[in-house]
């Protein structure tokens, strides 16, 4: 696989802004590393790097994490998983990249907007996002952005949204893991590049961890969204360009 530079550097930067808000690794890295990779290896290395770098964020989601959230959003997110591998499996790659850079772009665009937080959460809504959010974690590794639209609407206080979504990221990205180990999916060609940007992403995290203590973020709206925004916008534009 060529352009590991640019892979690392990405990674890198999807992860400090990760570190630093909370937000935005997957969905920086699947924007930028569709210009150089196909779907079917950049999804799976996302999410098991997005996972690895997790590991350090559940023992303390699970204090503040509203479990009854969380299994509603579980619930519907395992009847998506396997639709959105089917996804990944079968959809061309190209008609595939520009869906993803469609939707990013198109959520971060919402995202941008203060919304009002009166939506009262009910297990049916809930399952549906989550079970959106499961196809887009399979499909595209960006199962977060619909999540954070949802709760965004919702009376849940910042820290609980947050932590709640850390262990529901860290669950769906293991059960798609788990079903693209079963499915062949990921096999052992994408372990070279998981391992080679794994320190990045590490490195990364730890740099916007940093950052985060010395000067918090008001909100990841003004520093994750615009990147988010101009690398989907390109993305977008060059997969149109190849289209034709």
């Amino acid at each position: 696989m060529p352009h590991f530079e640019f892979a690392m550097l990405l990674i890198f930067m999807a992860a400090i802004i990760r570190g630093y808000t909370g937000f935005g690794f997957a969905a920086i890295a699947i924007s930028g590393l569709s210009f150089i990779w196909p779907a079917k290896v950049s999804v799976p290395v996302i999410l098991i790097l997005d996972l690895i770098c997790s590991i350090g964020l559940i023992r303390k989601a699970w204090r503040y994490a509203n479990i009854d959230l969380l299994k509603q959003l579980s619930i519907g997110a395992f009847i998506g998983i396997p639709i959105g591998l089917v996804i990944l499996i079968k959809v061309p790659d190209q008609l595939l990249k520009l869906s993803v850079s469609l939707s990013v772009l198109a959520m971060s665009i919402w995202l941008l907007k203060p919304h009002s937080n009166h939506l009262t959460p009910n297990k049916w809504l809930t399952r549906m996002i989550g079970s959106i959010s499961g196809g887009f974690t399979a499909a595209a590794s960006i199962g977060g952005l619909p999540v954070v639209c949802y709760l965004l609407l919702t009376p849940y206080v910042a820290h609980v949204q947050r932590a709640t979504l850390v262990l529901f990221l860290s669950a769906t990205d293991l059960a798609s893991v788990a079903l693209m180990v079963a499915n062949k999916v990921i096999n052992i060609s994408l372990w070279l590049p998981t391992l080679i940007l794994l320190g990045p992403a590490f490195v990364g995290v730890l740099v916007g961890q940093w950052l985060f203590h010395r000067n918090p973020p008001k909100s990841f709206r003004h520093i994750a969204l615009p990147v988010l925004i101009s690398l989907s916008a390109l993305s977008l534009y060059f997969n149109l360009y190849n289209v034709h």
